[in-house]
């Protein structure tokens, strides 16, 4: 079936990724797009962009689809509005900086069957693929642990801006490592099948001299009911990029790290390679994902990251934050 590319959409936020999402929407056809932010300055370099001023319900009941790519502590507030209006939601990750509100949205979108997709573009990294692709097919065999790494120096990230003026140094605007790293944590559930984690613990504060007010390192650790266990490490600290994946099983290690590109399995001294990817363009998995949202909508047929399942994995992230 064919995707409408005259959709009317609308993008909520034009930060670095408002302005990505922007930019692979237009290459990939999608021209009737509105944008609201109210900074600017954002826009430098953009040309003629179709702005909108306020998010209000009856100028959204303009648009089927919206966008929502503002600070993380406006995710809810923002896609209520649009789901009220009926629009089909892309909701950046973290899906919110705490649990209020999603019950509410969630409901919404049941009854107005609202198709939703919170940003997931990691699983669209054709490594990680295939590392869930060989691990449903069980030729790792039983899996015993699956860790997640992830940690780059915050000042780094975003080279133009100033970092202490970013969500992420801010408790209010939903920063901090755990939440901007919602990725590994979103990777190890979906690697395991989404079971049952019975047991959590969260380790994390500030160890660097960085001007934040939100910590820059945790280790996080789960024993799963199907006996697997996860964790994930991540901080903003790293000055060389990490990001690495290792899955420990009965028939060896999987192992991929970012930086090669390679998935590795490993047997006493025996490393063979199962995977490769050359030159790799790292925007292709958001464009992956754009196409996959709207082909849900095309479909009429649910996400595989919807709401409900952020949720399910959001409330172990946030919980520490909130008793």
């Amino acid at each position: 079936m064919k995707v409408i590319k005259e959709i009317p959409i609308l993008l909520l936020g034009f930060g670095s990724i408002g302005r990505r999402h922007y930019k692979n929407l237009r290459s990939l056809g999608y021209k009737n797009i509105a944008v609201l932010d109210p900074d600017d300055k954002v826009f430098n370099g953009f040309g003629s962009v179709s702005r909108i001023k306020n998010l209000a319900e009856e100028t959204v009941k303009n648009y089927k689809t919206a966008f929502v790519c503002c600070p993380n502590n406006l995710h809810i507030k923002h896609a209520l509005i649009c789901a009220k209006a009926g629009c089909h939601l892309f909701i950046e990750k973290p899906l919110s900086h705490n649990l209020a509100g999603i019950r509410e949205l969630s409901e919404i979108c049941r009854e107005k069957k609202l198709i939703n997709l919170v940003g997931c573009n990691m699983r669209f990294h054709p490594c990680l693929g295939f590392i869930k692709s060989y691990l449903e097919k069980g030729k790792l065999g039983r899996i015993y642990s699956i860790s997640h790494e992830f940690g780059y120096y915050l000042p780094y990230w975003r080279p133009n801006q100033d970092y202490r003026k970013n969500y992420a140094a801010k408790k209010s605007t939903g920063g901090g490592i755990i939440l901007d790293d919602i990725h590994e944590f979103d990777l190890l559930f979906w690697l395991n099948d989404f079971k049952l984690a019975t047991e959590v613990k969260f380790i994390s504060g500030k160890a660097s001299d960085l001007q934040i007010e939100t910590e820059d390192i945790c280790f996080a650790t789960f024993k799963f009911k199907n006996k697997v266990l996860g964790s994930v490490k991540c901080d903003y600290l790293q000055q060389s990029y990490s990001r690495k994946c290792k899955i420990v099983g009965e028939k060896g290690n999987l192992e991929w790290d970012f930086k090669e590109n390679i998935v590795w399995l490993k047997i006493k001294e025996d490393n063979k390679k199962l995977f490769e990817i050359k030159n790799f363009d790292f925007n292709n998995v958001y464009i992956e994902e754009l196409k996959y949202f709207f082909q849900c909508i095309n479909n009429k047929k649910e996400s595989f990251n919807g709401i409900n399942t952020a949720y399910s994995i959001l409330k172990y992230c946030v919980s520490k934050n909130e008793k």
